[in-house]
């Protein structure tokens, strides 16, 4: 039942993210924020391991930060709902959501990754790419050139193997001997 609360609660945020994006403000801030945190929550109430989950998740996101943030500042991605004047070279918060959810489910839904590290880099590469391409389908979202797809292939060829590794379960803790 975790797993299926976890495939659905990831679903959620990516459709409402997908299909508010372009709504008018904060209608869409508030949808995405109540689907988002309402799958956080969810999600932290039933881990067994709620504060691994938790610097999991943060994880993530700091690194689903500065991949859209590379990905805008280099002028490969454009994001629909981007933050107006300085803020406008940062990844949105939409994709913010996004970022943490994806988090929320490495150790579950996608925990079979842990068992294809070695096929890691292509899953990302394709998956990701995926992803981003059916956001562009939505418009929320454009490339800004024919390189900036295979840019944001290679970010994910790099950067979903490091998310797997972060997922795995940390070292047991040495036992103090006497």
């Amino acid at each position: 039942m975790k797993l299926f609360l976890n495939v659905i609660g990831f679903q959620a945020v990516w459709f409402t993210c997908a299909f508010t994006v372009n709504l008018t403000p904060p209608f869409n801030v508030i949808w995405i924020t109540l689907v988002t945190f309402g799958f956080m929550a969810q999600h932290i109430c039933l881990s067994h391991e709620w504060r691994v989950e938790s610097d999991l998740i943060f994880k993530v996101s700091l690194i689903g930060f500065i991949f859209d943030t590379l990905l805008i500042q280099n002028h490969f991605i454009y994001f629909e709902g981007s933050y107006p004047g300085y803020l406008s070279g940062v990844q949105p918060f939409w994709m913010t959501c996004l970022w943490l959810s994806l988090g929320a489910c490495l150790n579950h839904s996608l925990g079979w990754l842990k068992s294809l590290i070695k096929w890691s880099s292509l899953i990302g590469a394709v998956m990701g790419t995926f992803s981003y391409l059916a956001g562009a389908k939505l418009g929320v979202l454009s490339f800004g050139s024919s390189q900036a797809v295979m840019a944001t292939a290679l970010g994910w060829a790099l950067t979903l193997p490091i998310l797997t590794l972060l997922s795995r379960n940390p070292p047991p803790k040495a036992e103090i001997q006497q």
